[in-house]
């Protein structure tokens, strides 16, 4: 009997157990959900905002963009840093962290390389001295914005969510880190120049200035500058006496190592462009507005990486009787785009050459070198410190073999940051705006102005350097004695106003002739080019019309290549299948097309072995490293067409019989890669399968498991990158802009992701399904669902 009863127990035991975890994981589970309520952030009731002046009001409408009515410029924006705060916290953190090189701090060991590459910069100590020689108004600017982000913190009964998971503790914003913000921009957008401003250098030593320029034309049949020059210097091919691939290794074969044995091409073949942080704007003349209220038209829409939360913040700043709308970015208090009723302006960025590479000498003394220690906190073990070296203030920060690098990068000089952007809040005509602009600490941009009064102007916003000898210092290392850059005043600044078309445009591409901007990485101008040739279609546009153009998905760029590769498969028969998908295609980049991807891949399939093929001689064995090869760079399309089309022998990679073998076996293995080695069918291929979005929050990379919670589902979508509608998985248009100052009304302003960083907020994800379907959404605040009242701290 006792046997028996003991057996019985058992299974009591174990389901006792199982009740007892499942309570357990009920429990922990509420936990969680109390913890992670007790920090969405607060919407209704009254608040007391230290320093504040007077009374100030904060709304939300139902996409959460912040309404913040006040009477004081530092109210508002001590009232903007409180809601940034309490709705983004956690991205303004790593903004500052990464820009100084203090992620480790947060996150352990794993991101102390990328602290060590930061940190050679020393941009938290160049902006501290930064900040102390501002002007007593920025100061303060900057100050009432760091309480309003300190009190929205404190107002949270537990610290934001993401420190709860990372065991971490935010610690206080200050003054100096809404600078870092500015320079995190300066790297988002300069940053890959910077790459290949260092590689172009390393192409021209290594090949020499006419196998160089062959390499990398300046321009094209693509450009679309606003002045209509065209490139003076034509690109041409090399001679066989230049550069010849018939011979054992190539006549460029003395200047690097090259491989005895020449490596299968089509191994190395990539399907990966190098992407161009960049956007698109357009303004047209009131001239030519439809509505016929004599007011200009602006549109904008700024790509960048794509995230959970966007990286925008919508918001609605109302000082007295004015207004201005537009987007801010967390961890400034100015808005970046918008319009304030009598002007509007929008940015793309600018690529000219704002960076000198120094190649110092081998024998460098000691005492021409200063050096610097910074130590890097990393969570969970010791501090680490690193010697920073700098050779007149620029820091080396490349070392090939015994040779040292130095980067004077216009991000070093203190006097590249301020807060004169924020005056366009202030601006009641484009001359006004366009002499605010010119001056404004900020990454280097295309800004387009337009006015109430119907005016519409181009020019670079932010600081300018003089750029004497720019022509022979492009694609080369400088001098150690190379002369210290001056300030541009502001009557040598580019300047287009009320160009004679009544409309303007940019695209990241060359915007006008000369050398005065250098060229730091100019985009292809397809896209310019082809945004040109929309606003010319049209007499007259309003709203729509210009909204049409963000998400314009013809393909005329990948036409050329379409027709180009018909000619080759109509002539072998063994191609009709493939052939069959190409006339199929209706010439979009749309999710639903199969020849758009099948011409895509094949383009750069052919391109990358066209490049491979010409520089390994030049450049040796590093060009079968996919770490270390230098990549080819837009213009590149230029160099590689012109062989297709005139097809030399001289050029004409090994292994191939003739040009069309070489385009044919980029077919095979486009078609190979498409059907994943015949696995699935040709006609299954579509663009949308590759080109499927993918927008992740940062901490759902880490622990995929979060995906589903936080993660904005993905889709199938059209567009690409040379084209208006660019879209790709995690990068693409982070805002889509149309305005009419004075008549903000009839505006339009949506973003791919939600205001809030916090998943419980009904602003988390708010507007992305509209995004996604090209919804037009309001510019101006909707009805106010939720109202905060701020009133002076006691």
């Amino acid at each position: 009997m006792p046997v028996r009863a003991n057996s019985r127990s058992v299974p009591q035991l174990l389901g006792r157990a199982l009740i007892g975890l499942a309570l357990l994981l009920i429990l922990l589970l509420a936990v969680a959900w109390a913890l992670l309520r007790a920090s969405v952030p607060q919407l209704n009731g009254r608040i007391a905002l230290p320093g504040l002046q007077a009374p100030l009001s904060i709304g939300r409408d139902a996409l959460g963009t912040a309404v913040l009515q006040g009477s004081q410029r530092l109210d508002l924006a001590r009232g903007l840093g409180f809601v940034h705060a309490q709705e983004r916290f956690f991205e303004m953190d790593l903004t500052r962290r990464s820009a100084a090189g203090e992620l480790s701090a947060l996150f352990g060991a794993k991101a102390l390389e990328r602290d060590k590459q930061r940190r050679l910069h020393r941009m938290r100590a160049r902006l501290s001295e930064r900040f102390a020689e501002l002007p007593a108004a920025d100061r303060a600017l900057l100050e009432a914005y760091a309480n309003g982000v300190n009190a929205g913190l404190a107002a949270q009964t537990v610290r934001p969510w993401q420190y709860l998971l990372l065991r971490g503790q935010p610690e206080a914003w200050t003054p100096v880190d809404s600078l870092l913000v500015v320079s995190e921009m300066f790297w988002m957008l300069q940053g890959t120049g910077l790459d290949a401003g260092f590689e172009r250098a390393q192409l021209r030593e290594q090949a020499g200035d006419a196998l160089f320029d062959w390499l990398n034309p300046r321009g094209g049949s693509w450009d679309a500058a606003l002045d209509g020059s065209a490139v003076t210097h034509a690109m041409s091919l090399p001679t066989p006496e230049q550069f010849d691939l018939r011979g054992p290794a190539g006549t460029a074969a003395p200047r690097a190592t090259s491989p005895s044995t020449p490596p299968s091409l089509s191994a190395l073949n990539s399907t990966a462009e190098a992407p161009v942080i960049g956007s698109n704007n357009w303004a047209i003349a009131g001239s030519r507005n439809a509505h016929g209220d004599g007011a200009a038209l602006l549109a904008d829409d700024m790509h960048l990486g794509l995230g959970v939360p966007s990286i925008w913040y919508r918001a609605q700043l109302q000082l007295g009787t004015a207004r201005a709308v537009g987007l801010t970015l967390p961890g400034m208090p100015s808005l970046v785009v918008g319009s304030n009723g009598a002007v509007a302006w929008g940015f793309t960025n600018a690529y000219g050459q704002w960076f000198d590479w120094i190649k110092l000498p081998t024998d460098l003394p000691d005492s021409a070198v200063q050096q610097f220690t910074e130590t890097i906190a990393v969570k969970g073990e010791a501090p680490q410190t690193l010697q920073v070296r700098e050779f007149k203030g620029a820091p080396i920060v490349r070392t090939l073999g015994k040779q040292n690098y130095a980067l004077r990068w216009i991000a070093h000089q203190g006097q590249a940051f301020n807060l004169d952007l924020d005056h366009l809040l202030q601006a009641r005509n484009v001359d006004e705006a366009i002499s605010i602009a010119q001056g404004a600490g900020i990454p280097h941009q295309n800004i387009l102005l337009a006015d109430a009064q119907g005016h519409i102007a181009w020019t670079i916003a932010g600081r300018l350097w003089t750029q004497a000898g720019v022509a022979q210092s492009y694609a080369r290392f400088q001098v150690p004695d190379v002369p210290q850059h001056t300030w541009t005043p502001s009557a040598l600044y580019p300047l287009v106003k009320d160009p004679k078309g009544g409309q303007l445009w940019t695209a990241n591409n060359r915007q006008i002739d000369g050398e005065s901007l250098g060229d730091g990485g100019f985009d292809l101008g397809a896209r310019a080019q082809q945004i040109r040739d929309r606003l010319r279609e049209r007499a007259t546009h309003d709203e729509q019309s210009l909204a049409a153009v963000h998400l314009d998905n013809e393909a005329r760029f990948l036409k050329t290549w379409g027709q180009r590769l018909n000619q080759v498969l109509t002539r072998d028969a063994k191609y009709a299948a493939t052939a069959a998908q190409l006339q199929a295609w209706n010439g979009r980049a749309d999710a639903d097309q199969v020849g758009y991807r099948l011409i895509r891949a094949v383009r750069l399939k052919t391109l990358d072995t066209l490049w491979t093929a010409w520089t390994l001689p030049l450049l040796g064995e590093q060009q079968l490293d996919e770490k270390r090869r230098l990549p080819w760079r837009a213009q590149f399309e230029y160099s590689a067409t012109a062989a297709l089309d005139q097809q030399p022998a001289h050029l004409l990679p090994k292994g191939f019989a003739d040009w069309n073998a070489l385009l044919l076996a980029q077919v095979d293995a486009a078609v190979q890669e498409l059907t994943h080695s015949g696995q699935q069918a040709l006609s299954q291929a579509t663009w949308g399968q590759h080109n499927t979005s993918h927008i992740q929050h940062v901490l759902s990379k880490a622990i995929p498991a979060l995906g589903p919670l936080l993660d904005m589902p993905a889709r199938p979508q059209g567009g690409d990158s040379n084209l208006p509608h660019v879209a790709a998985a995690a990068f693409g248009q982070s805002e889509r802009l149309v305005v009419s100052p004075g008549h903000e009304e009839r505006a339009m302003l949506s973003m791919p992701g939600g205001q809030s960083g916090h998943p419980l907020s009904p602003f988390y994800g708010a507007g992305h399904q509209d995004w996604v379907e090209a919804k037009p959404t309001p510019l101006l605040a909707g009805t106010a669902l939720h109202h905060l009242e701020a009133v002076p701290a006691q």
